[in-house]
């Protein structure tokens, strides 16, 4: 699990893309994510390993704010009250 949450490709300052996990930085927390869907499903995968938290969100209908979401629950879980970073929202 760790070697494939290492970072391969940098997309901007505060993303990169690992094996088959995204890295997105929020300020001194470092989110550890995965989004996706179909026409007519969101959904997203999300941790941040080092406050030992984790979400999934599972949604009925395509095109949701999944990654947003769930970006902004675990932050305000871990006491860091910032707006969540947009960087590899495109999945939803």
């Amino acid at each position: 699990m760790a070697f494939a949450q290492q970072d391969v490709f940098t997309v901007s300052p505060r993303f990169t893309q690992a094996l088959a996990w995204q890295r997105v930085r929020n300020g001194d927390v470092t989110i550890v994510d995965k989004n996706g869907g179909l026409d007519n499903t969101s959904t997203y995968i999300g941790m941040i390993p080092q406050k030992r938290l984790g979400i999934v969100i599972l949604m009925n209908r395509g095109k949701q704010g999944a990654t947003k979401i769930g970006r902004q629950i675990m932050l305000d879980l871990a006491g860091n009250n910032g707006p969540a970073a947009e960087d590899g929202n495109e999945g939803d």
